[in-house]
């Protein structure tokens, strides 16, 4: 039997004891069971912040929303039972149109809004991919990516259904398409680069939709919040690009960033020489984003590569990417590493997705001791992608040979 041929019985055996492993260490953390990796001393506390803006709404202190220390006061007060009193930093730095989607959350207790939240998201994700591939939907579901989503109470499941069902539906559903990757616009950072694609591959309807969404959406969070709240976002996002701020950023989640810029801090370099890398980065991101779409792929394989190439790019253009972000990257691996295994691996190819699969937790501890190399397998993940795109033919190896 060739290697190919037990690649994905390997694969499988793989993902089913980490995704064992993932399942009980976040039941466990989440009900107080046995401790059986890293201790979370705040549980789903990005989803605490979500909440408590909802919170805020309601009980007419939404001013307090975009001041970082009055909601970080605000949110300790709310929960004093899940937030230590010493925590200093809370923002809630997304656009009034994500407040707007949490508003029915605020009407829940906490710990039952999260439970919706969770089920939702990734009921919408599995809904979106999970009919496509159910066994690689399943690997997702289960990886180390998602485990960070859920523990730290993120919106990644809801960012993964909006990305994969919107670019999968432009050919056949060009409205659909844009309404999907116009709800994308709540996390600007990941949704960035999609009109930029659009506008490559001129899809001049889904690019109609997008826009009239995000449209539609400021509107209605203009017509609930009034423009004060708006004009607080504004100088809120313009806060948040201080190098003050930054700064406080860097120092408190460096852990957990997938950035250039966060690499070149860690490696010691100065903060402009960084800020230079992840520059350099987005540069290469609009580019290869550009090119990709420009392109008019036939068949599952390449679109499937270029989708994967736009989702790399995401992680080159945003200097705030996080390992829970990754999850967004986790659904084109699978679908690669399944073309790689009928059309051939590259050299290496086997180790980049092993590497891919585990960095989100290893990650963090190799940025701890200042060896950032989660950027490095993004980088790598976006030249395979962009070799199945271009059809470039793998080195086959010696045990692969006659297939």
């Amino acid at each position: 039997m060739t290697q190919a041929k037990t690649d994905l019985p390997i694969a499988a055996a793989f993902c089913g004891v980490v995704g064992l492993y993932d399942v009980l260490y976040v039941a466990f953390s989440l009900s107080g069971g046995p401790v059986i990796g890293p201790i979370n001393s705040v549980l789903f506390p990005d989803f605490l912040v979500f909440h408590a803006a909802a919170r805020a709404y309601f009980e007419g202190k939404l001013a307090l929303v975009y001041d970082i220390d009055a909601f970080t006061r605000f949110q300790i007060a709310t929960y004093p039972d899940r937030l230590p009193p010493g925590i200093v930093f809370r923002p809630f730095l997304y656009p009034p149109i994500w407040l707007l989607m949490l508003l029915p959350l605020g009407l829940l207790g906490v710990a039952k809004a999260f439970a919706v939240f969770m089920a939702a998201t990734a009921g919408a994700a599995t809904l979106a991919e999970g009919r496509r591939d159910p066994w690689g939907w399943l690997a997702v579901m289960t990886s180390p990516a998602a485990v960070w989503v859920v523990l730290a109470g993120q919106n990644t499941f809801l960012s993964a259904a909006l990305f994969y069902a919107g670019l999968r539906l432009r050919e056949r559903s060009p409205a659909a398409a844009g309404i999907l990757l116009g709800l994308l616009a709540y996390k600007p950072q990941i949704w960035v680069l999609v009109p930029l694609a659009l506008l490559a591959a001129r899809d001049w309807r889904v690019l109609a939709w997008l826009a009239a969404t995000v449209v539609v959406l400021s509107l209605a969070s203009l017509g609930v919040f009034g423009w004060p709240f708006w004009a607080s976002f504004l100088d809120a996002a313009r806060e948040a690009g201080s190098p003050a701020v930054a700064e406080t950023m860097y120092r408190r989640i460096y852990m957990h960033m997938t950035t250039l810029l966060a690499a070149g801090r860690l490696l010691g370099l100065p903060s402009g020489v960084a800020g230079l890398l992840q520059l350099a980065g987005a540069l290469l991101a609009v580019a290869a984003v550009w090119l990709a779409f420009r392109r008019q792929p036939t068949g599952e394989g390449p679109r499937d590569a270029q989708i994967a190439v736009l989702a790399t790019a995401t992680f080159l253009v945003s200097p705030y990417t996080l390992n829970y972000d990754l999850l967004l990257l986790m659904p084109a691996a699978v679908a690669l590493f399944r073309l790689g295994v009928a059309r051939g691996l590259y050299p290496g190819e086997r180790i980049l997705y092993l590497g891919l699969w585990l960095i989100p937790t290893f990650g963090m501890i190799l940025n701890r001791l200042h060896v950032p190399i989660m950027p490095l397998l993004v980088l790598w993940f976006g030249v395979v992608a962009w070799a199945r795109l271009a059809g470039t033919a793998p080195l086959r190896n010696a045990g692969e040979g006659g297939r």
